[in-house]
């Protein structure tokens, strides 16, 4: 009764008029809605962008026997759809709405004829497409949706019938997949409303062209996608992957609600869980920044699809609105055409109320947190079940800790794969390692199992029991891991008491067995951070801004020069690695020197054109074909000079080790040059800065054996490592992140029959955190003041 009420209401629209998200009649709102400032430089963007496409003497020029070109380079077949379906997505969106908006007819044929092309060249049956993920296909569905609603009047009947063969083909594979019961992205998986999504938009599309099975489609995209708003959120709002996958999969998602309801289809969007996602994101948002944490398979990201826009109105959500203005940017044209809906204000999730802890619970995840601002702390736990062929990795009881606008204990981010040690694997996590392995294999449809056996929160403290024991046997292929009899984490998030800041105390329960192992406590810090070794832990802080740099000014015109006299004390291969930036209005005219060693050849090396600090490694040319310098044992000159005026230079690393990369450590070998040695040359001039204060974090770990500290580059960050061999470790974490200025604490550990005790010394109190011990367990610790 539904679709056929649908059906009606559609008026089962000349296949000629845009019909999805607006009609004819509503165009003029539309156009108008272009010229609104928070819409007109993006409606710029997409002009200049539909020129360039249809335009031949332009380099972004498309022509119709390119639009199934391969990428460069090999590409897996399953994933080769993706890459094909997103160009394919902008073109199509690009240049029918520019067709619709302004009328011009050559967006409009130049659209259709790539359109018309990509049916033809990439049926569902193709083996670029037959082979391809679901997800490679809803992109590509995607593509043909919109594209076929905003240019199919530009199209002979032929044609049109063209693109709606193919499209059906599409969504009739589609729903084949997604009714078979060993469908491997049914019910949890982001595909779910990427593709489905799309093959409901496609059947909106279809109704008039194949009336006899677009309605049963239609019926079961609409079931399938509520199964996934049931079944792939829980109960808060939390979607079972990572934060980045859980907007790809409403991008498609969110455009099939709202095409529905404008066609007179029920408001699917308007669901007990779907309401509560804006509350998810909050939670993830990193305090004082505009980003997402990165865990689950995911990266540190904003929002970057305006499905958040259309749940903001369509549900009226202030909070969701809040976090489209704060986070959230796209150059769809989409975006335009739900920025012409209702807005409500905008609500923080301060003035939302959000709690300042919250457990979700059919995730795993937990997160505390002071507030959202940047002097706010947050601390994140998770330890949840795996859903089947979910992005997973072997993180379980991984932590992630942020504050003072900084990122202390990061996550290393997306990573689907089953590398050994590579992102989807404990290594890239804050977890324990048992003689150098960690939990069973994940990633790539493998994962593992764990839960949150308590949490509590108060005015005082918030505390979160992550039982990791499972994750570490076994995953659930029945892949065995490092073994363990138990791993149990607790963590103690204490909140800010009488000038004293929030911080973390992290206890691992942890054992293999009754014999002696390696146990490997990890934490990652971000790549801009730097770290201390200290007898009993760590200080982190940001790498400081180069207070002293050598630079030409920019209004010089002769060459200037900075000198070291190095003495090489073996014959070999040399790269040069140096921190640099550029400067001025135009980066990409500040951005290169000329790098010469004693009388041998200059090369021009073009930095890059960045105004913060990186380290770069010496290449040849714009293009950056790498350079090695053989040297004989014995004195050398280093020379860096003047090409741009403008660029900046603190710091270099001649090294042998071809295969060195930031960030650099103790151990990395070479010849460290630093700028109060260099010989400096007019116009070339040394430029000294007071260092500014920063925030920095203090860990402090303690055992039941004597620590060995060390630290390691896990791409491109650091990873602090503490070892412990023995039967049960017993590992206490204190983070500490303080402002600047702000004194460290006093901090003791106390190891007696029966309890341990830390002791957290300020200058107006004094907290005693202790937890019991039975035998090698370790027990809920218990904060008094």
């Amino acid at each position: 009764m539904m679709i056929a009420l649908l059906i009606a209401a559609c008026g089962l629209a000349a296949a000629d008029t845009p019909q999805l998200l607006f009609t004819k009649s509503e165009l003029p709102a539309i156009q108008a809605q272009t010229r609104e400032p928070n819409c007109a430089k993006v409606w710029a963007e997409i002009l200049t962008r539909a020129n360039a496409i249809t335009d031949k003497s332009l380099p972004d020029y498309v022509s119709p026997d390119k639009v199934d070109a391969p990428p460069k380079g090999e590409v897996r077949v399953e994933i080769l759809g993706h890459l094909l379906g997103r160009p394919l997505t902008q073109w199509f969106e690009t240049l029918g709405f520019a067709y619709q908006i302004t009328g011009d007819e050559r967006y409009g044929r130049h659209g259709a004829a790539l359109l018309v092309e990509a049916a033809r060249r990439l049926p569902v049956t193709d083996p670029r497409i037959d082979k391809g993920f679901a997800g490679a296909k809803g992109d590509i569905m995607r593509a043909f949706a919109l594209g076929y609603d905003w240019l199919g009047e530009m199209m002979t009947p032929e044609e049109r019938r063209i693109v709606e063969n193919t499209c059906a083909g599409y969504v009739r594979r589609i729903l084949a997949d997604a009714e078979n019961p060993r469908s491997w992205w049914v019910p949890h998986h982001n595909f779910m409303g990427v593709a489905v999504g799309a093959a409901g938009l496609l059947s909106l599309d279809l109704q008039q062209a194949f009336p006899e099975e677009a309605p049963g489609w239609l019926q079961k995209c609409t079931a399938i996608t509520s199964r996934w708003f049931d079944e792939g959120f829980d109960e808060q709002g939390a979607y079972y992957e990572g934060t980045g996958y859980g907007l790809y999969g409403l991008s498609n998602g969110t455009l099939f609600c709202a095409a529905l309801k404008h066609c007179g289809g029920p408001d699917l969007l308007n669901h007990p869980r779907i309401r509560r996602v804006p509350e998810f994101y909050a939670q993830s948002l990193l305090p004082g920044e505009n980003i997402f944490e990165a865990r689950n398979d995911a990266n540190y990201d904003a929002i970057g699809d305006p499905a958040m826009r259309y749940i903001a109105g369509d549900l009226d959500n202030g909070l969701a609105q809040w976090l489209w203005e704060t986070c959230g940017s796209s150059g769809s044209p989409v975006r335009i055409i739900f920025e012409k809906g209702p807005a409500p204000a905008p609500v923080s999730p301060v003035a939302a109320k959000l709690p300042l802890a919250e457990h979700f619970v059919g995730r795993g995840l937990c997160v505390f947190r002071t507030g959202w601002s940047k002097d706010d702390v947050m601390y994140s736990i998770e330890a949840g079940p795996y859903y089947r062929t979910t992005h997973n990795q072997g993180d379980k009881g991984h932590f992630g800790f942020y504050g003072l606008g900084h990122r202390w204990a990061i996550d290393s981010g997306y990573g689907n794969n089953q590398i050994p040690d590579g992102r989807a694997q404990t290594a890239a996590h804050n977890c324990v390692m048992i003689d150098g392995k960690g939990q069973a294999l994940s990633g790539a449809g493998a994962g593992t199992n764990g839960t949150i056996d308590a949490f509590e929160d108060n005015a005082t403290a918030g505390y979160a029991l992550a039982n990791c024991t499972e994750a570490y046997n076994r995953n659930v292929g029945g892949q065995p891991g490092a073994g363990a009899r138990r791993a149990l984490r607790h963590s103690l998030f204490v909140r800010p008491y009488d000038g004293a800041p929030a911080y973390v105390l992290v206890l691992d329960d942890i054992q293999k067995d009754d014999a002696d192992h390696d146990y490997t406590w990890m934490m990652h810090t971000a790549p801009q951070n730097i770290v201390a070794l200290q007898p009993w832990g760590a200080v982190v802080a940001q790498e400081p801004d180069a207070n002293q740099y050598v630079w030409t000014p920019v209004e010089a015109t002769e060459r200037g020069e900075c000198n070291w006299d190095v003495n090489v004390a073996e014959t070999g291969e040399y790269v040069i690695w140096a921190k640099v930036r550029a400067t001025g209005p135009d980066l990409s005219k500040t951005d290169s020197f000329l790098i010469q060693i004693d009388n041998g050849r200059i090369t021009q090396w073009h930095t890059g054109a960045t105004s913060a600090w990186k380290w770069g490694k010496v290449a040849s040319g714009v293009e950056g074909s790498p350079v090695s310098f053989n040297l004989p044992a014995g004195r050398h000159t280093v020379k860096f000079m003047t090409r741009e005026s403008g660029a900046q230079l603190s710091r270099v690393l001649v090294t042998r080790d071809g295969a060195a990369q930031p960030p650099f450590t103790a151990e990395t070998k070479g010849i460290w040059l630093e700028t109060t040695e260099a010989t400096v040359k007019a116009p070339m001039e040394v430029v000294r800065t007071e260092p500014q204060p920063k925030s920095s974090m203090r860990l402090y770990l303690h055992a039941s054996a004597p620590i060995s500290f060390t630290t390691d580059a896990y791409e491109d960050h650091l990873r602090i490592k503490g070892l412990v061999k023995t039967v049960a470790p017993a590992f206490a974490a204190l983070l500490v992140a303080l402002p600047p200025q702000m004194a460290a604490p006093e901090v003791s550990f106390a190891d007696a029959a029966g309890a341990s005790t830390l002791t957290v010394r300020w200058p107006t109190h004094t907290d005693r955190i202790q937890w019991p011990r039975q035998g090698t367990e370790v027990g809920r610790p218990v904060l008094s003041r």
